[in-house]
């Protein structure tokens, strides 16, 4: 306690006599549901993201890199708190947030760092304190509009006009000119994009016509290993329909009849519909004539509805990945790239068509894992690919052992300094604990028809237990990675199943993971 109190005091005696503060700026870069297959960076990529890959290619990218919880505000909450979702409150997507709480960020700027936060907070409850400076995508609870969003601060709400990223990057950076330029800074940029209802920037609406992308080897997946309630959870490609994958009526359609316009339109300006028409009625044109001919049934419907996901998809990182670019630029024009940690990371991983699905929540891999880039100059080398499990938690305990700040012990997440020059200590976690609360019991198992879940995973294996149903599952990552077969009976694996069990257990209890409590009949989570 007392070295920590030397330490701040410390800090603040150096900041407030104006000395030199050599001290790494923080730049955090931060995404909604970025699919790890949609990063040039990694292995198995369908697209190219070229200011993305600049970071991983000048610095490292993660490739064991886990959320604890895969679902917006309590990703979002762990981030800040350094603890997983039981220990800081936010369990759900409806949890309201607790500003009261240790965060990582208000403890930087105790320690002398400006701190900002522009863009997407996606939590129940406005920041205070956490940041000195915020502005925060409001409306559509939290999740703002691609086009003309608002935006709320401390001083109030204001609507601007443009698109989500392009704002959200101007703001970023009339903040760094404005900022205190003798302090070092925490900045986070916190993006909207890739998140549904996906819609581009007009300049990338028109890409990737003529491209069909790759379809994920478990397109078809038909759960024959898992419990039946995997398979009937409501995140089925099929279902997707509608605006959800920018189909709709023409503009000569709505000329006729203005009450066709749906909602999303008519957030926009003229020129930016007149955009959005040029792009995606001859698309639709085509769709239609597709359903006519009687050629989107079965898979083929799968197939097509995939297209029309994947490329919308893959077009809001493409707009992303500019305003990254933006954002690297303006480090390096300014001299502070060689003295700025810049990490690119996302709230979660996504189902972009694994299991059929498009969506995440799960502790499968895809939505399990989140990406994490990170440039460190003189601390990473070039190139890196680093393979230490580390989880989203450990985020905030990292920028603040940069700073030269002590990490307070209550928290779960640990430094990732010792695994950053490419080797694997000894003393390093061997496996990592996942919980999904958002969930619910069997006769109502809550949004997305989904049940709760918890689990281990090492270096090879996941055990996963859906405690509700009295479910378990067990895969072998080495053998299959795509986890298609579900071991939990296979004595061949009986030994680890133990082990892995023991693990869980020992988790929970490290973390004080309280029993989960009964949820009464009907009642949501």
């Amino acid at each position: 306690m007392l070295k920590r109190l030397f330490a701040s005091l410390a800090l603040a005696v150096v900041c407030q006599a104006g000395f030199a503060d050599d001290r790494p700026n923080i730049l955090f870069l931060f995404s909604d549901d970025h699919a790890l297959r949609t990063i040039g960076a990694y292995e198995e990529s369908i697209n190219r993201t070229p200011n993305l890959d600049r970071i991983a290619a000048e610095g490292a990218v993660f490739t064991r890199s886990f959320n604890v919880n895969s679902i917006c505000c309590p990703s979002r909450a762990a981030i800040m708190t350094a603890k997983h979702s039981h220990a800081n409150g936010i369990t759900g997507n409806a949890s309201h947030w607790n500003g009261d709480q240790w965060v990582f960020s208000r403890e930087m700027g105790k320690a002398g760092y400006e701190t900002a936060l522009i863009g997407k907070w996606h939590l129940h409850g406005d920041p205070t304190d956490e940041f000195q400076h915020w502005e925060i995508l409001s409306g559509k609870g939290g999740q703002g509009s691609y086009f003309n969003p608002s935006f709320r601060s401390a001083e109030g709400e204001t609507k601007v006009e443009g698109y989500s990223g392009h704002i959200i990057t101007d703001k970023s950076l009339a903040w760094l000119e404005a900022r205190d330029k003798s302090k070092p800074f925490l900045l986070c940029s916190q993006y909207k994009a890739p998140h549904i209802h996906r819609i581009p920037a007009p300049a990338d609406m028109g890409g990737h016509d003529g491209v069909d992308f790759p379809e994920p080897d478990t397109l078809f997946d038909d759960y024959a290993t898992r419990s039946p309630f995997v398979a009937d959870t409501w995140m089925a490609l099929k279902g997707m329909k509608g605006h959800v994958l920018n189909i709709g009526p023409l503009q000569s359609e709505i000329a006729a009849d203005p009450s066709l316009m749906p909602p999303f339109l008519k957030e926009m300006t003229q020129p930016q519909r007149d955009a959005w028409h040029a792009a995606y009625d001859p698309r639709n044109v085509e769709y239609r004539r597709l359903e006519k001919a009687g050629l989107l049934t079965g898979q083929a419907a799968i197939r097509y509805t995939y297209q029309r996901f994947i490329k919308d998809y893959v077009r809001c990182i493409d707009s992303l990945d500019k305003s990254v670019g933006r954002l690297l630029e303006y480090l390096d024009e300014q001299g502070l790239a060689e003295n700025t940690i810049v990490v690119y990371s996302s709230d979660q991983g996504f189902m972009t068509g694994e299991h059929g699905w498009a969506e995440k929540r799960w502790m499968y891999e895809e939505s399990f894992r989140s990406p994490l880039l990170v440039r460190w100059p003189g601390t990473i080398e070039p190139g890196s690919e680093i393979s230490a499990l580390v989880q989203n938690i450990d985020l905030g305990p990292t920028f603040m052992t940069a700073a030269g700040m002590e990490v307070p012990d209550e928290v779960h997440g640990i430094p990732m300094q010792p695994v950053l020059g490419g080797e694997l200590p000894d003393s390093w976690r061997k496996d990592i604990l996942y919980q999904y609360f958002d969930g619910g019991i069997p006769a109502n198992r809550g949004p997305y028809n989904m049940p709760r879940h918890e689990g281990v995973r090492d270096s090879r294996y996941k055990l996963i237990s859906f405690y509700d149903h009295d479910e378990w599952e067990f895969y072998d990552l080495e053998v299959d990675p795509r986890e298609l077969s579900n071991r939990i009976n296979d004595p061949k694996y009986s030994k680890e199943i133990k082990r892995m069990k023991r693990r869980l257990n020992a988790l929970k209890k490290q973390y004080n993971v309280p029993e989960h409590p009964p949820l009464p009949k009907g009642k949501r989570h």
